[in-house]
């Protein structure tokens, strides 16, 4: 377990460092990744027959308020909090890779469908759209990504096992 917590405060640390002094002061990582959700996010949008215009950051649903993808609301972050925690724990590597990139995948994609749920939050909820947005993740993300971390522990847990059943570790 001590393995574990120095790996990922070691992730943690050189992640916040790595974005602090090379992504965000560049900057294009996180143009791509909110220019890129919103322009899926109208068209999963426009797929159910709404009328809605983007901007490179900013969506639009005609006559309604826009909503527009920060930095801070293109999920990056997440993905790397979510990778520090699969490359910290052991386990296999051929697995890990997948966990990974399916992981993150997961993560952009449910933050495609957040991004559209806010646009639609500006249409029925404008009352409420702070509270949502403030309690967002805890709808979209986090049970998802807690589900693809267990089981991830299951299939490290897997790997320790003997053919007997028994735990060498």
């Amino acid at each position: 377990m001590m393995g574990f917590l120095v790996k990922a405060g070691f992730f943690y640390i050189a992640w916040q460092l790595i974005y602090d002094l090379i992504i965000f002061p560049d900057g294009r990582l996180d143009q791509i990744l909110a220019v890129s959700v919103a322009a899926l996010a109208k068209i999963g949008l426009s797929a159910f027959g709404w009328q809605i215009n983007v901007l490179d950051r900013l969506l639009v649903i005609d006559g309604y308020r826009g909503v527009e993808v920060l930095n801070g609301c293109n999920a990056l972050t997440l993905m790397a909090l979510y990778s520090g925690f699969i490359i910290s724990f052991q386990g296999p590597g051929q697995k890990r890779i997948v966990y990974l990139l399916g992981g993150i995948g997961i993560i952009f994609f449910l933050n495609v469908i957040r991004i559209m749920a806010f646009s639609l939050a500006t249409v029925y909820f404008q009352p409420h759209w702070d509270t949502f947005h403030e309690f967002s993740s805890f709808i979209f993300f986090y049970p998802i990504i807690l589900g693809i971390w267990y089981q991830w522990t299951l299939t490290c847990e897997e790997n320790t096992q003997s053919p007997s059943g028994l735990s060498l570790a």
